[in-house]
């Protein structure tokens, strides 16, 4: 996974720091030093009750709301989510998973927001700091007072609204969607380069299976999926390029 680094003229859309004090081992989520002074998180609202979505659709609404309220087309903020806490679902698709850590380096994937929030605690209790949490991998190091607790950071609607504002903060400083997409990575200019070409390649799985992750962000609600065996295969095989190909690795690193 890619860490959120928070970067006061690093990212241009999400989150993502590294600077300060010892820089930790290459960690994708570094950046830069993000003031949080100088931006206000924004207070989500709380998500309908009736919307009761199963973990694997949580982020993907939560991504698609987000992109509305702030303007970011193209679904490039999707793509990031599947760059940051991308991973496949039992029947060979991808999601982005909202209970996801990204720490020293590694994944990790957990069942329930408990688990991964007792994770979280347990890491930090061994010192370490920089550690990246939900849908879009916000750093809670170099963002401190981005989430009032880890209920919080790892709730997916305050989560994609906070990378989405951040985003778009960094859009406003740089003046492009691309240098912020590849400064919300890292502020190396290699590094960063390289997140952006990662995301512009998610970008295809997000363009071909929009009307499956649409239906997935729908929930119960929503009008019943009628994928044909045909439509299901065309997903597979699409997922299978991405997860298998030469491309690898579109996930975050496991």
């Amino acid at each position: 996974m890619y860490r959120l680094r928070a970067v006061i003229p690093l990212l241009g859309l999400l989150v993502s720091p590294a600077g300060g004090a010892a820089a930790p081992p290459a960690n994708h989520s570094q950046i830069g030093v993000w003031s949080t002074a100088l931006y206000a998180p924004p207070t989500p609202p709380p998500q309908p009750a009736a919307k009761a979505l199963p973990p694997e659709a949580q982020c993907i609404a939560a991504i698609l709301d987000a992109e509305k309220a702030t303007g970011i087309t193209d679904h490039l903020l999707l793509a990031m989510g599947f760059t940051e806490s991308g991973r496949r679902t039992e029947d060979r698709l991808f999601t982005a998973w909202p209970w996801t850590v990204n720490t020293e380096g590694r994944s990790h994937y957990f069942p329930t927001r408990d688990a991964a929030i007792a994770f979280v605690r347990e890491t930090q209790a061994r010192g370490v700091q920089s550690i990246d949490v939900g849908c879009l991998q916000v750093n809670l190091r170099w963002h401190p007072d981005a989430f009032p607790d880890l209920a919080t950071a790892f709730d997916p609607v305050a989560n994609a609204r906070y990378a989405a504002s951040f985003l778009s903060a960094l859009r406003r400083d740089h003046g492009s969607l691309e240098t912020a997409i590849a400064r919300y990575h890292s502020a190396q200019s290699e590094r960063g380069e390289a997140y952006r070409q990662r995301v512009t390649g998610n970008l295809r799985w997000v363009a071909g299976a929009l009307g499956y992750l649409e239906t997935l962000a729908a929930g119960p609600s929503g009008a019943a999926p009628t994928w044909t065996a045909a439509e299901r295969g065309r997903l597979s095989f699409l997922s299978g390029l991405f997860a298998d190909g030469p491309a690898r690795p579109l996930l975050p690193t496991q």
